[in-house]
């Protein structure tokens, strides 16, 4: 039996986040069969304090609000379902300027209203689940990292796809042009992984469009652009150590 009729969550950035970056949603969820229906409704807020020449000139439009309706895949129900297996909401709702905003209405026998026990669980599955509706509309790619070891003994390729659409993920392998290897990548480190790659500074503006024929170990994190390991991919200040970290972790996905 399912655990719930209907799920909205309502999101909101948190009083710190700036426009044109400010945005809030609602997001509701209903079992239907083994898929998840969701009616995603997201605006973005605040921009009338901006001009338009500032909101282009941090990438966006005059209007990016997102609406959309459609399935997601059964994982995504079964999933949803895990959650709440172990979500208790709490009496009260804590405000905080510097953090973001999540609520849930939880709709089954009878409806609850509340913000999660659990909030950090929820924060980071809502944000999957948006990944995976972007997906599934065609809104955004799959993520893909491709990696190249270009050294005197040979070649070494790697492209790691993570699709939030499937939530599954795998890694592909190619040596000298020739021999390639396919395995799955856990989905779990995922978000590890996510967090090693971006701890650098990537420097787009030195980065090459062309793939690299010099040794050296790069990357492409999918804008189209190759990046070099501590020439474009470089500490982000004095005293760090992301760029060890990161070796690290590429070093097993190449091996």
């Amino acid at each position: 039996m399912s655990l719930f009729r209907q799920l909205t969550i309502h999101f909101e950035t948190s009083a710190q986040l700036p426009p044109p970056y400010s945005y809030q949603y609602a997001l509701t969820l209903t079992p239907a069969a083994e898929l998840l229906q969701v009616d995603l409704k997201m605006s973005y807020t605040h921009r009338d304090e901006l001009d338009p020449d500032e909101i282009e000139a941090e990438g966006f439009t005059e209007n990016d609000d997102y609406d959309w309706k459609g399935d997601l895949d059964k994982v995504w129900r079964a999933e949803l379902e895990k959650l709440l297996g172990k979500t208790r909401l709490s009496g009260g709702i804590m405000l905080d300027d510097d953090q973001d905003f999540l609520t849930l209405d939880w709709q089954n026998e009878k409806l609850l209203r509340g913000q999660p026990e659990n909030l950090s669980d929820w924060h980071y599955f809502a944000q999957e689940l948006l990944q995976a509706i972007f997906e599934t509309s065609g809104k955004e790619r799959a993520f893909e990292l491709h990696i190249l070891d270009l050294t005197a003994q040979g070649t070494v390729e790697a492209t790691v796809t993570a699709s939030f659409r499937t939530r599954s993920a795998q890694v592909k392998r190619v040596v000298d042009g020739g021999k390639s290897s396919l395995r799955f990548y856990p989905w779990h480190e995922l978000p590890h992984l996510m967090e090693v790659l971006y701890a650098p500074n990537w420097l787009s503006d030195t980065a090459s469009a062309q793939k690299p024929k010099r040794t050296g170990l790069y990357f492409n994190p999918g804008d189209e652009l190759w990046y070099e390991y501590n020439k474009q991919v470089v500490e982000p200040g004095k005293g760090a150590s992301t760029l060890p970290k990161l070796k690290n972790m590429i070093g097993k996905l190449l091996s």
